[in-house]
This record gives structure tokens, C-alpha cells and sequence, in this order.
């Protein structure tokens, strides 16, 4: 497969320049770039024993908007090796309510190959919620954002149940909130024949499964795609009223949108305004896929412009906050990165030639010293 020239970002969210897709990625211009954002990352998320805990960090964004493809850029940004679909296009079902089906996790496990001790975060699949800041929307929100909801569990379910017995009996349910109500029979929790004689319960409350610590919300570049801000604004509710939860955005589609259109800086600006976010919390990225990469070049290897976006955003994400629970661990300071200096295999070699000259000069002297004595 020869090498191609397709259009990519480099640091700048509004830089347009071509970039060069090869199979060898150190032949990238942003290839030390990429090493350098990687090694930030690493210790920011920290090393098993320093005290510090992955972060756990939901991604959020309606159907369509490139949220799949954008998780599966993240995967690709930490690795070394090549893009791999983790998170599937289409695996939650159709366009209709509620499209997420069951709750998603990405742990390290799945999606880093390199075999080491760096606690980088999981990233949970949080599409499909309705463009509506309603009670149970919020709840809904609330109830994953505090780790209420179990891996595969339905979420889809849970607004049905809200439906049927109201919001205070979702909050019963899952947070223990101390509400009286009247709750299905079938449901095994009240299949003891006690049960028919009551039409109501304290719930315990639920233990968390994953306290989500951070938010991306991604949204499509396209500027004739309405922007869901009923459903930004009840994320950003229930962000600052539960634990200050820090939001981040994320435009896709940065190839098919040119940042010099007047219609797609305007959609920025009312993007970043809807979710309250400065522009260091805001990015622009290009996804992985065949638009990118038509030969999809990608399924072999790496592409290190469109990693550098895409890391520098998760640099911030990953950096210590004072809700953090490990906060006085995670805000230690980070070794100093050390550039890659083999990107090319002839500097290795002229490396290796002069240290292998300094010492042979080294043992010369040496060897000159010991005749003279």
C-alpha cells in the first residue's frame, strides 16, 4: 500500500495543513510531538503504587455525532501500534428514544497493548440521551454520572420504570432516597408472597460501580445539525449541583467542516457557550477513518497528526483537580520528558558510531597511560 497525502490538524484546532499517513509513523513530522503529549499523559494518570486511581471518564453526544469514532481516535492516541474498532458503530440500536442500550465500559485492559503499570482512565459510552432537560433526564444523568448503573445494565429501562412511577421512584430505586411508592410485583425484588400485601418499600441504596470524574460531550462540526442544548443544559445541572464535575467539548467531523467557515465558528462559539467551557477545554478532532485515510492505512499502523489533538485534550483531562479523591497523590510532579531520538534509523546508527569512537578513544588512553607508567 503506498503512502498517501489527506488533510488532517496539527496542534491548532484551526489548522488545515495536509499531513503524510505512511506505514512507518516516525516518518510523521508530529511523530516526537505525539511521544511527548503520551509521556505527559502517562504521568498525569500515574503508576500503580503512587497512590493515584484510573479516572473515570464519561463520553456523552447524540446519535451520529462521530462518538464511536471518536472513543476508538482516544484508543489510537495511546497506543504505539494501530487503530483498532473497540467501540462498535451502531452497537446501541436504532434512532429511537433512549438509543443506548446497556451501559459501556472501556477499561485499560481493552484498549492498551503496551504492558506496564500506568493507570490510564476508563472511558464510559454515554450516547443516545434525548435532547430534553427534564427531571428524569437529569436523573437519568445523575444516576450513571454517580456510578448507579452496573456494566450492561439498560438504561433504556430505567427511563421506562421513570415513566411508569414517576422520578421520585427512580431516585427510590437506585439512591435509596427514602420515597414510598407502589412498584411492580414482578419484579423479583417483591416476588416473596409478603410483598403482594404491601404497595411499598424502602430500596437500600445502590452501591457505585464507576464515579464518573470526568465529561466529554461531542457533538458534529456540521453547522446544519441543530445543537441538542435542552440536553448540555441538563448536564451541566447535574454536573455543578452533584460534585462539580469538569465538562469537556469535542467538535467532530473537523475534516468535512473547515474551521475558516463562518457557520462553523459560529457553532463553536455557541457550543463551548451551551456547555460554559474555555477553549482550553475545547477541541476539534478528526477521527480516525477511510475520509481521513481512504487506503485505511490506519488498520496497519498509527497517525500521529491526528493523535496530537486528541492527546493534548486528555492531557488537560487527565490533570489533578481538587475533587479529585486522590488529589494530593495525582498533583505530584511529573518526570521530564526525554525526546525520542531513533525516529529515524540512521541517526540511530550515527548514535551508536560515536559512542562506539568515544570509547575506543576512552581505551586508547587508557592503554597509552599504562605504557607510559
Amino acid at each position: 500500500m503506498d503512502d498517501v497525502f489527506n488533510r488532517s490538524f496539527s496542534d491548532s484546532d484551526s489548522d488545515d495543513n495536509p499531513i503524510y499517513v505512511a506505514r512507518d509513523p516516525r516518518q510523521d513530522k508530529r511523530f516526537d510531538r505525539k511521544q511527548e503529549l503520551l509521556w505527559n499523559c502517562k504521568g498525569k494518570a500515574g503508576k500503580v503504587g503512587q497512590g493515584k486511581k484510573p479516572l473515570v471518564i464519561a463520553v456523552i453526544g447524540p446519535p451520529g455525532c462521530g462518538k464511536s469514532s471518536f472513543l476508538n481516535t482516544i484508543f489510537a492516541a495511546f497506543s504505539h501500534d494501530c487503530w483498532t474498532e473497540h467501540a462498535k458503530y451502531g452497537e446501541f440500536g436504532r434512532r429511537d428514544k433512549q438509543v443506548t442500550r446497556r451501559l459501556k465500559s472501556f477499561q485499560k485492559k481493552v484498549y492498551y497493548t503496551d504492558k506496564d503499570e500506568y493507570l490510564l482512565p476508563t472511558f464510559l459510552d454515554m450516547t443516545g440521551f434525548e435532547d430534553e432537560d427534564t427531571p428524569l433526564n437529569k436523573e437519568l444523568l445523575r444516576i450513571v454520572f454517580c456510578g448507579k448503573l452496573g456494566e450492561d445494565e439498560a438504561l433504556n429501562e430505567v427511563r421506562k420504570f421513570g415513566e411508569l412511577y414517576d422520578v421520585n421512584a427512580v431516585k427510590e430505586k437506585y439512591f435509596g432516597e427514602n420515597y414510598f411508592g407502589i412498584f411492580q410485583k414482578q419484579d423479583s425484588k417483591f416476588s416473596n408472597p409478603i410483598w403482594k400485601y404491601l404497595d411499598f418499600s424502602v430500596i437500600l441504596n445502590r452501591e457505585e460501580y464507576l464515579r464518573v470524574n470526568r465529561i466529554i460531550v461531542v457533538c458534529s462540526a456540521n453547522p446544519d445539525q441543530p445543537l441538542p442544548k435542552s440536553l448540555f443544559e441538563a448536564v451541566s445541572d447535574i454536573t455543578k449541583r452533584e460534585r462539580d464535575i469538569t465538562l469537556y467539548g469535542v467538535l467532530t467531523q473537523a475534516d468535512k467542516y473547515k474551521s475558516r467557515d463562518q457557520r462553523v465558528l459560529k457553532r463553536k462559539r455557541e457550543f463551548m457557550r451551551a456547555l460554559g467551557i474555555p477553549k482550553n477545554r475545547f477541541a476539534r478532532i478528526k477521527n480516525y477513518c477511510p475520509d481521513i485515510d481512504p487506503n485505511m492505512t490506519y488498520e496497519d499502523t498509527i497517525i500521529p497528526s491526528l493523535d496530537v489533538p486528541v492527546l493534548r485534550l486528555m492531557r488537560q483531562v487527565l490533570t489533578a483537580e481538587p475533587t479529585d479523591q486522590d488529589y494530593t497523590h495525582r498533583r505530584t510532579k511529573n518526570g521530564k520528558y526525554v525526546p525520542n531520538l531513533s525516529k529515524s534509523p540512521v541517526v540511530t546508527c550515527i548514535i551508536v558510531f560515536v559512542l562506539f569512537v568515544l570509547f575506543v578513544l576512552f581505551v586508547l588512553f587508557l592503554f597509552r597511560l599504562i605504557l607510559i607508567k
